[in-house]
C-alpha cells in the first residue's frame, strides 16, 4: 500500500488509509484492535499475481488442483489461474543426495550397536512431570525405545532395566552402546 501512494494514520483511537484526499478505509478502536467501521468501504490494492498469492495461501498447491477450486469459486476474485515459476516448489521438488555408505557397515545383528542419547530440561512438563528422556535406537532393525525422566540421575537406572528387558526378550545381548557425542562403551559389563 506503501508503495502504491496510501497513508495510514492511527490517532484518537481511530485509524484511516487514504490516498491523496480519497478515504480508501477507516475505523475505531475496540479493546485493542483497530476494527473497520464499514465493511463496505475498503478498498482493495491489487495484488502483482492473483493466482501466485492463492498459491501459497493453499501451500504451495498445483495449478491443477487450483483451476479445479477457481472453477468451482472456491477462490474469492480469482478468475483466471497462472501460478507461473514458483521457486519454493522447485526447490522442494529437487531430490536429496544421499550420503555415502563408504567406511559404514550395517549391522547385521540386533544390539550389535545402540545409540543412546538423553535429552532435557523440558522448560514445560510432560507424562507423568517428567523433565527429560532418554532414547535407545538400535543400529540394525532402527527400533526406538523412549523413556521419560523425572530427574536427570535417573538415567542410568533406567539403562540398567532396558538392557535387561531386551536381552531378556531378544535372548541377545547388548554389545557396543554409542552414547550422544560419539563415546563409545564397548565393554558393558564394567558400566552395568
Amino acid at each position: 500500500m506503501d508503495d502504491e501512494g496510501h497513508y495510514t494514520t492511527f490517532r484518537d483511537g481511530a485509524w484511516k488509509v487514504t490516498k491523496g484526499n480519497l478515504v480508501v478505509a477507516r475505523g475505531k478502536k475496540r479493546g485493542s484492535l483497530y476494527m473497520i467501521a464499514d465493511k463496505d468501504m475498503v478498498a482493495v490494492t491489487k495484488a502483482v499475481n492473483n493466482s501466485t498469492l492463492w498459491h501459497q495461501r493453499l501451500g504451495h498447491m498445483r495449478e491443477k488442483g487450483m483451476k479445479l477450486m477457481a472453477a468451482k469459486g472456491k477462490l474469492s476474485s480469482l478468475k483466471h489461474v497462472d501460478v507461473g515459476v514458483c521457486e519454493h516448489c522447485i526447490f522442494g521438488k529437487q531430490k536429496n543426495v544421499s550420503f555415502s555408505m563408504a567406511g559404514k557397515t550395517p549391522k547385521v545383528e540386533k544390539l550389535e550397536l545402540v545409540h543412546t542419547d538423553v535429552w532435557g530440561p523440558a522448560p514445560v512438563k510432560f507424562v507423568g512431570n517428567s523433565r527429560y528422556y532418554v532414547t535407545f535406537i538400535d543400529d540394525s532393525t532402527r527400533k526406538l525405545w523412549v523413556y521419560f525422566l523425572k530427574n536427570k540421575s535417573d538415567v542410568f537406572s533406567v539403562f540398567k532395566r532396558w538392557k535387561t528387558e531386551v536381552e531378556n526378550q531378544t535372548g541377545l545381548k547388548v554389545k557396543n552402546l554409542i552414547l550422544a557425542g560419539s563415546m563409545t562403551v564397548r565393554n558393558l559389563k564394567t558400566y552395568v
